[in-house]
């Protein structure tokens, strides 16, 4: 893990964002009611995958403009110019969580509802609760399910793409939950060596 650290302070040196690798942060920014379990497992999930402070926000309504009624959720990408737009520039990263339904434009549909969305080598990123019961899940499945999804969609802002290793956090979920909960929720070799590059 600390070798990985290492690998991480040394990407974002160069990060358009980056600032002293020693104070580096993430907020994140809960998006309406988000349950406070949801936020502790995603601040640990983070600390532990990137070793950097984490501060839980309080809490601010989702923006009217990422309504989108026709299908009753919010746009994901409406979210993450939200988040950029309204936290503080201190803070290296911002993660938006939300128990809200997100979508997306994806190939052919024009929406489609989705787990998360996160800025290649951007700022910003946002997962919703919303779709991580399915299946039954109980609540340990729930809080794994939204460790490894937080971990992958900051892994997009920190510039990593989807990797085709089974097991990797970075593999495309392909809007199956069941690829989530295969996945190891940690870096595949690649990915770690991509970080270092």
């Amino acid at each position: 893990m600390k070798s990985l650290r290492f690998l991480l302070a040394s990407c974002l040196t160069g990060h358009a964002l980056a600032k002293d690798p020693a104070v580096m942060s993430i907020a994140i920014q809960p998006l309406d009611t988000v349950k406070a379990g949801s936020l502790e497992v995603a601040k640990k999930g983070l600390e532990e995958a990137y070793g950097w402070k984490v501060e839980i926000l309080a809490a601010r309504p989702l923006p009217e403009a990422a309504w989108y009624a026709p299908r009753r959720r919010y746009r994901a990408e409406k979210l993450l110019l939200n988040l950029n737009q309204e936290t503080d520039k201190n803070y290296l990263i911002v993660l938006g969580i939300t128990a809200k339904d997100i979508s997306t434009t994806k190939e052919e549909h024009e929406d489609w509802g989705i787990f998360g969305l996160g800025e290649v080598a951007g700022r910003s990123c946002v997962v919703s609760t919303f779709r991580l019961g399915a299946r039954g899940a109980d609540e340990h499945q729930r809080n794994e399910r939204l460790r490894k999804i937080v971990v992958h969609e900051v892994g997009h802002v920190i510039g990593l793409e989807h990797c085709p290793e089974p097991g990797c956090v970075m593999q495309d979920a392909e809007s199956s939950i069941a690829t989530v909960d295969a996945e190891t929720g940690k870096f595949c070799e690649t990915c770690k060596s991509s970080l270092a590059k």
